[in-house]
C-alpha cells in the first residue's frame, strides 16, 4: 500500500473519530467553538483543539506503521511533528510535549513490518502513553505515588482517543492486507519493500 492510500484511510478515520467524538458527546460543540478558535487558536482546552487532536491522531495512527521506512513522507512527517513539538513547547504543554515526542519517536525504533504492524500495537501505544501521563501526574504532586488504576482511569477518561489510536492504526491494517478497497479513490496498489 501506498503512502497516499494510508493518508487517504486516515482521513476517513479521522472524520469517524471526530463524528464518534460529537455523537457521543465527549466533545460539545458550542455556538461560539469557531469564534473561541480564531480568538485563541493554541488554547488546548477548547472543543475544536480537541476535535483537531482526534483527528490528527487517527491520521498519525494510520501512518505509523510506515513511518520506519525512508522515505519523503517521513521527512515530511518528522517536520510537521517539530513545528508541533514546538507550538507545545512554547505555549507551555510540556505534558502533551513530552507525549508527542515518546510516539513520534517509536516507529524508527524498530525494522519495517515489525512491531509497527502487529493488531496489539495500537492498544500498547495507548497504555505506553497513559503510563507516561500518570507518572507526570505524580511528578506533579510529589506526593502521590504511581497507581495502575490512574492509567485505568486515564485510558477510561480519555476512551476516544483511544478509539482514535485503534482505528487509525486498523485502517492501515486493512488497507495493507490488499483485499479490500474501502472507496474507489482509494487505491490498493502493491508496494515493493
Amino acid at each position: 500500500m501506498n503512502f497516499q492510500a494510508h493518508l487517504q484511510g486516515g482521513l476517513v478515520a479521522g472524520s469517524i473519530a471526530v463524528g464518534v467524538a460529537l455523537g457521543t458527546g465527549y466533545a460539545e460543540w458550542q455556538s461560539d467553538a469557531w469564534q473561541r478558535f480564531l480568538n485563541q487558536p493554541l488554547d488546548f482546552g477548547q472543543p475544536i483543539s480537541l476535535l483537531m487532536g482526534l483527528f490528527v491522531t487517527a491520521v498519525f495512527m494510520a501512518l505509523f506503521p510506515d513511518l520506519d521506512t525512508t522515505s519523503v513522507p517521513q521527512r515530511w512527517f518528522f517536520r510537521a511533528m517539530f513545528i508541533m513539538l514546538a507550538i507545545l513547547y512554547f505555549q507551555k504543554e510540556l505534558e502533551l510535549f513530552c507525549l508527542l515526542a515518546f510516539v513520534t519517536l517509536l516507529p524508527v525504533m524498530h525494522k519495517h513490518r515489525g512491531w509497527t504492524h502487529w493488531k496489539v500495537t495500537p492498544w500498547l501505544v495507548a497504555l505506553f502513553l497513559a503510563i507516561i501521563w500518570e507518572y507526570f501526574r505524580v511528578q506533579d504532586t510529589w506526593r502521590d505515588r504511581f497507581s495502575w488504576e490512574n492509567v485505568w482511569v486515564a485510558l477510561h477518561s480519555s476512551w476516544a482517543f483511544v478509539f482514535a489510536c485503534v482505528l487509525g492504526h486498523y485502517t492501515h491494517l486493512l488497507l495493507d492486507s490488499r483485499r479490500i478497497r474501502l472507496l474507489p479513490f482509494i487505491r490498493n496498489k502493491p508496494q515493493h519493500h
